[in-house]
């Protein structure tokens, strides 16, 4: 996946990838290998042990057009969080 983003995205799109936080190191390792830009954005909180859905949509609403977010489908690693599918529907309308 990473190497295909840094081939096949439009010159005009924005070069990074947002990783949850947390994730395993390797994701970032990947991506930096292919030549694509990480940054993050919040998945986990402490506080509720559970997903910052509100962290998570303004981390959306802030990036740069054309970004790219990778989400775990299932069982978040490290965490085992999931949205739920209200969330979901709300993340995917963010990203449109």
């Amino acid at each position: 996946a990473a190497e295909y983003l840094n081939r096949f995205l439009p010159e005009d799109a924005n070069r990074v990838v947002y990783l949850p936080t947390p994730t395993w190191a390797n994701h970032k390792a990947i991506f930096n290998d292919a030549g694509v830009k990480v940054e993050s954005y919040r998945h986990f909180n402490k506080e509720v042990n559970g997903l910052d859905y509100d962290g998570l949509m303004a981390d959306i609403k802030n990036a740069p057009n054309k970004s790219v977010f990778l989400f775990h489908a299932c069982a978040h690693n490290p965490t085992g969080i999931d949205p739920t599918m209200e969330q979901w529907k709300g993340m995917s309308d963010a990203c449109k």
